[in-house]
């Protein structure tokens, strides 16, 4: 699996505990106490979305086109090593996205857990996400990306945890985004190993609820094949070359305007 950290679990937990709406992690939690813990989450990180939102601005699209120029510069030149594509039990599209709800109005995420702008984007617009998602009036369909593999030591962190969320998926669309929304608060810095695949085991089953099965999952690396091609497939078939990179009803918005638009065009479809 490529270089390992060896970071004692309780280290780990110290280090993120100091996150700005962090929750505690409670060993020998139950499920519905997970589950309540990561409603509290949500919660929290809604209301530091709100205090994001007037600190976004355009940072997040200089992120963006710096990605893309990396990647015109032939930053795939080193091959990962090829997995097996296995098919998600969960729904997902048929250019590899995973899908949240079924209202009208279609937003495309493309999205790299490794990616600070994207962990912004995510801060940022998670209450809207989820409200919307809530309300019955988009479908929103999540693409993981592994763009940023190059910039974990060799150990595929990109394509690890987003593998580990489509897993997640599989189990339930709010626990696919309760998990995305947890990989972001705990994100490691570019240019370092990332977590381990106990550390993501460990956000999943603390933080989200999952339970053997989805770990099972992640152990046998059953989605990993499915990430590789849905980044080969965005960037060769669906004009992508950074993220995040957001779509509404087929056609790339702005970042910065991404809630706007997606409500001008909720009003519009009702």
């Amino acid at each position: 699996m490529g270089i390992r950290r060896d970071i004692a679990a309780d280290t780990t937990r110290n280090h993120l505990a100091n996150r700005p709406w962090r929750k505690r992690r409670i060993q020998g939690m139950g499920k519905s106490e997970r589950k309540q813990a990561a409603e509290a989450m949500r919660r929290a990180q809604a209301a530091e979305a709100r205090r994001r939102k007037t600190l976004f601005g355009v940072a997040i699209g200089a992120a963006v086109v710096l990605i893309g120029g990396l990647i015109g510069l032939g930053i795939w030149m080193n091959r990962p090593t090829e997995y097996e594509v296995s098919e998600p039990a969960a729904t997902t599209t048929e250019d590899y996205g995973v899908t949240l709800g079924t209202g009208p109005t279609e937003v495309d995420l493309y999205i790299d857990y490794m990616c600070p702008a994207c962990n912004q984007f995510e801060s940022t617009y998670a209450e809207d996400i989820q409200g919307w998602l809530d309300a019955g009036t988009v479908t929103v369909n999540y693409h993981p990306l592994n763009f940023l593999d190059r910039l974990s030591n060799g150990t595929e962190f990109s394509t690890r945890s987003a593998a580990a969320a489509v897993a997640a998926a599989d189990t339930g669309e709010q626990e696919f985004l309760d998990y995305t929304l947890a990989l972001y608060e705990n994100q490691p810095a570019e240019n370092t190993d990332g977590l381990t695949d106990e550390e993501l085991i460990a956000i999943g089953t603390n933080e989200v609820g999952l339970g053997s099965d989805w770990e099972q999952l992640v152990n046998d690396e059953t989605y990993k094949g499915w990430v590789q091609e849905g980044t080969e497939d965005a960037t060769a078939n669906q004009g992508i070359e950074g993220t995040p990179t957001a779509k509404l009803n087929g056609e790339v918005v702005d970042a910065a305007t991404f809630a706007d638009a997606v409500n001008a065009a909720i009003a519009e479809a009702s």
